[in-house]
């Protein structure tokens, strides 16, 4: 199976992934336990032109659980390939093409309107399945529930409110119900 390569590595993670105190910096909240988890995706190339006539093509993602609309920095993914993946997609090609069109558009709208240049997505190409690694840190709060935090192995970003969305729904529908 496609799979992309981790460019950060476990220590590194771990220090993304470190939550200081707000007041005493000293203070840490280092990750229990540590797990490097590939999640669906459907990648696009598409092609977007802007109303001064400049093309420019990007790599969109769609991931293969909920859908969400995300744009990725094709240079700095590096393919593999992947043994077994933990995580099917839940949604079809033609599911992630409907969900590409519908964000798309309204992710060039609001790109439109911060920059005041107008964007229009002129091309979308065939869908590639592939796998995408992030990094999850887990951690027990001062109650003693579990939370988690998520990290793109790629870029290095946190992952907000989407990615954790997208973490629930993966990790309740394989790990909470193995019998899918």
């Amino acid at each position: 199976m496609k799979s992309y390569k981790p460019k950060i590595t476990e220590s590194q993670a771990r220090e993304f992934l470190t939550i200081r105190g707000r007041i005493f910096k000293s203070r840490k909240v280092i990750p229990h336990r540590m797990e490097l988890v590939y999640l669906p995706y459907y990648f696009f190339p598409i092609k977007v032109r802007s109303n001064k006539g400049i093309d420019r093509r990007f790599l969109a993602a769609i991931d293969g659980i909920l859908g969400s609309f995300a744009l990725v920095d094709e240079s700095a993914m590096e393919e593999q390939d992947l043994a077994e993946a933990e995580f099917q997609p839940r949604i079809s090609p033609e599911q992630a093409r409907e969900s590409l069109l519908h964000e798309a558009k309204w992710f060039l709208y609001q790109k439109s309107f911060r920059s005041r240049e107008k964007y229009k997505l002129l091309d979308a190409g065939e869908s590639e399945l592939g796998w995408y690694p992030f990094w999850v840190g887990y951690y027990q709060n001062k109650s003693g529930a579990w939370e988690f935090l998520g990290l793109d192995a790629v870029s290095g970003v946190l992952q907000g409110g989407r990615g954790r969305r997208l973490f629930i729904h993966a990790f309740a529908d394989k790990r909470l119900n193995p019998q899918k």
